[in-house]
């Protein structure tokens, strides 16, 4: 019987670290159920729901976003019921600042763990803590019984090694809230009347075409307004993907890196070469990017504003009052035009096309990738206290399914959302089903306390365990894809999948431990920033690519760049061989 094996598992565990980690077990439930309980499973496989008997499983759930309501009273919690027989009972339905300590207060006192935890916040390093200490049960052994775990894994190659612990375990069943379009965010636009006026409508496609059509608009004047006022490329730093460098350095080599000194990003421009942790940022492909920008910028064609301007100023150049302006721009998504685009109407956005990327001079043609999570914030794990594993298991299984996911996303079938094979999907194809707007003081489920406005979630994605990942989101219809916000950001990821870097280069999310994470995190900080420093001043030449770059490797090597890059070399094999 598999649940015998991992509860003997779990005890084992229990015992031999409790002493080590300070947790008393004398109050922890390892009961395992007789042949005569109507809820012993011997597998996930053989639980079917609706339950013959009603029962009753406690959970806790950092909720944030209810906007002050609870889940207990609620129509998904009361359709989760109905369709399985089971009653969650919210012990712990917490939010605010103090959410935090109470689940602390919570894991320090082994008897009152409730069975499941549907939302945590634990980051990775919490949560195989916890498992260790044999406070959540490994869920491994389970899931392999689990049909629509196993189809997400299959979908998503990178998603089951992901919520796999370095100590080999799984804690979690994984959230898969993805985002297709937001993996290749880091997307650039192009104003195509002025394409038409320069190159015959042509998109350049090199980084030679690129400075011929940006040097055209800075000389040319296509306005025509008689004032040398077009800004040919521009940006800002700290926006939605609005930083410029991040597109025109994956021409010379491949490198995520959005520039910031204050919060530099945990893992920029790091890659993986033949099971080796590179730094982008050093190599001389990188070196000869800053010097191809380094001469936009130095003639006018890369905006002078791009690295002090903000998002009011940044706005103010896209939608001039005094004639169109700007030629290119780096953005998630189309801003001409203010609220045109969001409003889903023509619009002035209608005049900018996604612009692919530029092969560089050694024909180097990629794009930025973000590494798709599926952590979260720890959805979905079992605390040693639960007797029924196996249902536990079942029901955030059922949760994942096509049905669940669209109640727990959208209420009721027939009010908020339809099966339906009209139409044009989100992904282009035929549809699974649609969405309904609805009046949500008419249909108000949400009337315990929960946000009356947020109406495109009725669980709250704090609680949700969904399948929202891209397959998912794919089938939903929508209404008019010549207009809709969604089809259009996903269109515009489609033409970038094909530059795409291969997923083995990208470093995966790590879970770093002790004297390690402190050295990630200080040299992230301190490494990361002299980076970004370095690379603005040798974009506006306030450091000399030629004469300066020896003197930033060698700063970057005095700042430990070696014990930095070893760290996560270490880290990195053992992810790769757990």
């Amino acid at each position: 019987m598999k649940r015998k094996v991992v509860l003997q598992k779990v005890l084992a565990t229990v015992m031999a670290l409790s002493m080590a980690a300070g947790v008393s077990i004398s109050n922890v439930q390892m009961v395992k159920a007789d042949d005569s309980d109507p809820f012993a499973f011997d597998s996930v496989s053989d639980v079917t729901f609706p339950l013959k008997e009603k029962l009753n499983l406690t959970v806790f759930v950092n909720a944030p976003t209810t906007g002050g309501g609870t889940y207990q009273d609620n129509y998904v919690t009361d359709w989760i019921e109905e369709k399985t027989n089971i009653h969650l009972d919210y012990v712990y339905d917490v939010d605010g600042d103090d959410a935090k300590t109470k689940l602390n207060l919570v894991m320090t006192d082994p008897g009152s763990l409730p069975d499941i935890f549907l939302s945590t916040g634990w980051s990775k390093a919490e949560v195989q803590s916890y498992g260790q200490q044999g406070l959540l049960v490994p869920l491994g052994d389970y899931l392999e019984d689990a049909p629509n775990w196993n189809h997400l894994n299959e979908v998503r190659p990178t998603r089951k090694d992901d919520i796999t612990m370095s100590d080999g375990n799984i804690y979690t069943y994984g959230d898969d809230n993805e985002c297709f379009h937001c993996v290749f965010q880091n997307r650039m636009w192009i104003y195509m009347p002025w394409v038409e006026k320069y190159c015959d409508g042509k998109v350049p496609e090199t980084t030679d075409e690129l400075y011929d059509f940006l040097y055209k608009v800075k000389n040319e004047d296509p306005n025509g307004n008689g004032e040398a006022d077009e800004i040919p490329m521009t940006g800002f730093i700290g926006g939605w993907a609005t930083d410029p460098t991040v597109w025109l350095i994956n021409s010379f080599v491949q490198c995520n890196n959005p520039l910031s000194n204050t919060n530099p990003t945990v893992g920029a421009g790091l890659v993986v070469n033949d099971g080796k942790i590179e730094y982008s940022v050093m190599k001389d492909e990188y070196k000869e990017a800053l010097r191809f920008i380094n001469k936009l910028y130095k003639d006018g064609l890369l905006d002078n504003q791009t690295f002090t301007q903000d998002n009011t100023q940044f706005n103010a150049a896209l939608n001039s009052e005094n004639g169109h302006k700007v030629a290119m721009y780096a953005a998630g998504g189309p801003n001409a035009g203010g609220t045109e685009f969001w409003a889903n109407q023509d619009g002035e956005w209608q005049d900018w096309a996604i612009m692919e990327p530029v092969a560089g001079p050694e024909g180097v043609r990629l794009v930025a990738r973000n590494i798709q999570t599926y952590f979260g914030s720890c959805i979905g794990s079992v605390s040693a206290n639960c007797k029924y594993p196996e249902i536990a298991v079942a029901l955030f299984d059922f949760l994942a399914s096509p049905e669940a996911s669209n109640v727990q996303a959208y209420g009721p079938e027939g009010v908020g959302w339809d099966w339906t094979t009209d139409g044009t999907s989100l992904g282009g194809g035929t549809p699974a089903y649609e969405t309904h707007k609805y009046d949500a003081e008419k249909y108000d489920w949400l009337g315990n306390g929960f946000d009356k406005e947020y109406t495109k979630t009725v669980y709250v994605p704090d609680a949700c365990i969904w399948s929202r990942d891209t397959e998912q989101r794919n089938q939903v219809k929508v209404d008019d894809p010549d207009h809709d916000t969604e089809y259009y950001l996903q269109t515009a990821a489609s033409a970038y999948e094909k530059y795409s870097p291969e997923l083995d280069s990208l470093v995966p999310d790590l879970v770093f431990e002790g004297a390690d994470a402190q050295t990630i995190s200080e040299g992230t900080l301190t490494i990361g920033g002299y980076v970004n420093q370095a690379t603005v001043q040798f974009i506006t030449g306030e450091l000399d690519v030629d004469k300066d770059w020896d003197t930033y490797i060698e700063k970057l090597n005095n700042m430990g760049v070696e014990n930095y890059l070893a760290t996560w070399q270490s880290y990195y094999d053992a992810y790769e061989n757990k």
